[in-house]
């Protein structure tokens, strides 16, 4: 089994075609990896991209995504019966094109469970829906067994995104280079890294939700004069989401439907900016004949 580091191109992989309707879930046990974040700045990019979307909250104890899209997004109280409260999420699947899970911490297991027991893959798959995994390497080992046993479940049946978030996962070396990596990219997963936003600009955004008593999305914070924000803070923001999207352009088609997904235009390779060399001599370009 080869574990060779492919470019950011080649892991990307082909997600499958024919897919009219998209559902998007990260299953996994542990909280505090950003999956609420990663929600949020996806359903921005598809709001720019004009692509219809719902959104389903099931995080009772972070009501993060229902707050920033209260119209696109409706809560779930899982009740008595959870398996019956999923099973309806994943039926109307079907009702938009694309469909985001935001699932609370330890879910997975219910999760797991529903998608076997309505054997869903096969079942979205006769209605040209198709579903897609997001999973967060983190350096413990019980996380990597999580992964390690959804993967096992699921399989090919499904899409997967590897979503990597240095600022709350700084390393990975248990997963990278790692068989469960290999296989992920042989199953044609798709690579998506959150850039770290400054932490000064974060708390800045966060004083704003504050002052305002809700939650504020980056695009939101971009567009609303209500929100006043400081042109640093304003360039900051406008980079990191520039960067972001640019990512979800590249791996469109495992978040979207292929009709939608082919309408979106790969972007062109980024340009790296050079600085020219100079001299390293010190006072190499002084003026000796005024200070002589």
């Amino acid at each position: 089994m080869s574990t060779k580091k492919k470019k950011p191109e080649e892991e990307n992989g082909t997600p499958t075609p024919g897919v009219r309707h998209r559902i998007v879930a990260p299953i996994q046990v542990r909280g505090n990896i950003g999956k609420s974040t990663e929600a949020i700045v996806r359903g921005e990019w598809m709001r720019a991209r004009g692509i219809e979307w719902q959104g389903f909250d099931l995080d009772q104890d972070n009501r993060t995504f229902s707050d920033t899209f209260p119209e696109e997004v409706k809560r779930v109280e899982l009740s008595a019966e959870p398996h019956s409260d999923l099973i309806r999420i994943l039926r109307s699947g079907t009702q938009a094109r694309v469909t985001t899970i935001d699932p609370r911490a330890h879910l997975q297991s219910l999760i797991l469970e529903t998608l076997k027991m309505l054997r869903f893959p096969e079942l979205a798959a006769g209605e040209g829906c198709r579903l897609t995994v997001l999973v967060f390497p983190i350096d413990e080992l019980s996380d990597m067994d999580d992964i390690d046993r959804t993967v096992a479940e699921l399989g090919g049946s499904v899409d997967w995104v590897i979503v990597r978030n240095p600022l709350l996962q700084r390393r990975t070396r248990m997963f990278d280079g790692s068989e469960l990596e290999a296989e992920l990219l042989r199953l044609g997963a798709a690579t998506l890294t959150l850039p770290a936003l400054l932490s000064d600009t974060r708390t800045y955004l966060r004083s704003k939700e504050v002052k305002l008593g809700r939650a504020v999305s980056p695009a939101e914070a971009l567009k609303n004069p209500e929100i006043d924000l400081h042109i640093t803070h304003r360039m900051v923001l406008e980079d990191w989401l520039r960067k972001l999207f640019r990512q979800y352009d590249l791996v469109a088609g495992h978040f979207l439907p292929s009709e939608e997904a082919g309408r979106i235009t790969a972007p062109e390779p980024e340009e790296v900016a050079t600085v020219a060399s100079r001299p390293q001599k010190r006072g190499a370009r002084v003026n000796l004949a005024n200070i002589e």
